[in-house]
């Protein structure tokens, strides 16, 4: 089995396999409950940088126009429908079988285009592409939600984290509160070894709809590539 992950900056996804960032790590470590190995320990994860999914998008050639959907995508939008095609193509031409594909962004905002339109975007575009195995991996309204779930509040009560702003000059920013609460940076490196202490856990937050929305899609495509019915 191997993971091509993609997303937003070092933080979260991370730019490289030699930059890696916590979000990768926590993926790795929810498949690994199921499937019993790491992909990163095994070297089956390769983390793609944005820079590389924006050029595949681009390319007319590789990303051509297939469905009425995808010329219909409002422009808000777009960037992620599309994204989510130059994964899955990654993912389909890795060479590797079964591949998935999992892409992260932040949703920023309650405002429209909101969270759902844009994991539903990211949907589409694995869809268009014809990649069954891809997983939206949609913070709701940043990744500094899902942190401050587990550092702070011990995965209880953490539903009203998405209901907060995601603008960082926001009087009650998500990030200010997550370098508050660790009393430094929440560099990549910080971030990295907390998931290493098992200091977060994906699977442990239970009240988050984005968390979930992702746990359920990522048990889903695991089941199919696993041969089990349920996980």
């Amino acid at each position: 089995m191997y993971l091509v992950v993609s997303g937003e900056g070092e933080t979260d996804i991370g730019k490289t396999n030699e930059a890696i960032g916590p979000l990768s790590k926590l993926i790795d470590k929810f498949i690994e409950q199921h499937a019993q190995y790491s992909l990163l320990e095994t070297g089956m994860l390769e983390v793609i940088h944005e820079a590389r999914i924006t050029e595949i998008s681009r390319n007319k050639k590789i990303i051509k126009p297939l469905s009425r959907r995808g010329k219909k995508t409002p422009p808000e939008t777009r960037e992620f429908y599309s994204a989510a095609r130059a994964l899955a193509h990654l993912a389909l031409n890795a060479g590797i079988q079964p591949s998935l594909a999992v892409l992260f962004h932040d949703s920023d905002s309650n405002k429209w285009p909101d969270y759902e339109t844009k994991r539903i975007s990211m949907e589409y575009g694995f869809e268009a592409q014809g990649f069954d195995n891809g997983v939206p991996f949609v913070a709701q309204p940043k990744s500094e939600a899902w942190l401050l779930c587990a550092l702070k509040n011990r995965y209880q009560h953490c539903s009203a984290f998405e209901g907060r702003s995601g603008n960082d000059a926001s009087p009650q920013s998500l990030k200010d509160e997550l370098k508050a609460h660790l009393g430094e940076p929440p560099t990549r490196v910080k971030l990295n070894q907390l998931v290493d202490d098992g200091q977060i856990d994906l699977s442990q937050i239970t009240d988050m709809k984005s968390v979930i929305d992702f746990q359920e899609s990522m048990k889903k495509v695991l089941g199919r590539i696993l041969n089990k019915r349920t996980l």
